[in-house]
This record gives structure tokens, C-alpha cells and sequence, in this order.
């Protein structure tokens, strides 16, 4: 029987990396979390292209805007974390399975984050065909 080569699921440490939880939590991991620390980002706007399936988040100071996320870090510095369940279920994104996305985390721009989420974390809408992947 010829061998397989295992491919991590996971990304390697010292990439900044988000996934979606189970429980509908938008989490960092701790290279991620030390970034949006280091950048003193707490209070944050959650955005999303649903034509293009692009997430964006940015950077705000009012505190009292009440579309706004606060960004829980851990104690033991070993992540970050905000609570986005009706944010994903609003916008059809799957978070059944953890999955990790590897982002590029920006400070100085406008929207800090801004990535294209992979196409089997959007869930088809409703009346919508499901994607279909070619094969061969």
C-alpha cells in the first residue's frame, strides 16, 4: 500500500490565523491576537460582501456605537476572541466545522482585516442552487 502524505489542518504557528467557532464566535489565534493587541484594537465593526464573500472588520473608538463588537483577548495571551453568532447566521456563513483562514492583519489601514472566506464557509441561500465543483 503506498504511503499519503498527512496535510496539516491547521496553519504553522507564527501565522496569523481566524476561524469561525461552533458556537458562532469569530476567534484569533495568538499570533493574530498579539497583533490586534499590540494595535490597542478592542471595539470593532463586522463587515461583510456577500457578492464578492469578502469579511472586513475595522478599527472604532466609539465605544457606544451599538454596531459595534468588543474583542475579548485571553488572559493567557494565547488568542482573542468576539461573540458573531447572529452576524454569521444573518449572512449564511457556515461554522459548523472550524476552519482556519489565514489572514493579513493591516492597523493602519482603514479596515485592519479584510479577507475572502473560502467558498465552503457560505452556506447556499435559500431558493439558491447549492455550488457545484467540477470534477476531472
Amino acid at each position: 500500500m503506498p504511503y499519503e502524505i498527512f496535510t496539516k489542518k491547521t496553519p504553522r504557528m507564527g501565522n496569523p490565523v481566524m476561524s469561525f467557532s461552533k458556537l458562532g464566535q469569530i476567534t484569533f489565534n495568538q499570533t493574530a491576537a498579539r497583533q490586534l493587541q499590540k494595535a490597542a484594537i478592542e471595539n470593532i465593526l463586522v463587515m461583510f460582501d456577500s457578492t464578492e464573500g469578502k469579511f472586513a472588520l475595522k478599527s472604532t473608538s466609539n465605544k457606544k456605537d451599538p454596531r459595534a463588537y468588543r474583542i475579548r483577548y485571553n488572559e493567557k495571551g494565547n488568542g482573542a476572541t468576539f461573540s458573531a453568532k447572529t452576524f454569521l447566521d444573518y449572512y449564511g456563513i457556515d461554522y459548523a466545522d472550524r476552519r482556519p483562514i489565514p489572514i493579513d492583519i493591516n492597523p493602519d489601514s482603514e479596515m485592519f482585516l479584510e479577507v475572502k472566506l473560502p467558498e465552503e464557509c457560505l452556506k447556499p441561500k435559500k431558493g439558491q442552487q447549492p455550488r457545484l465543483i467540477g470534477v476531472g
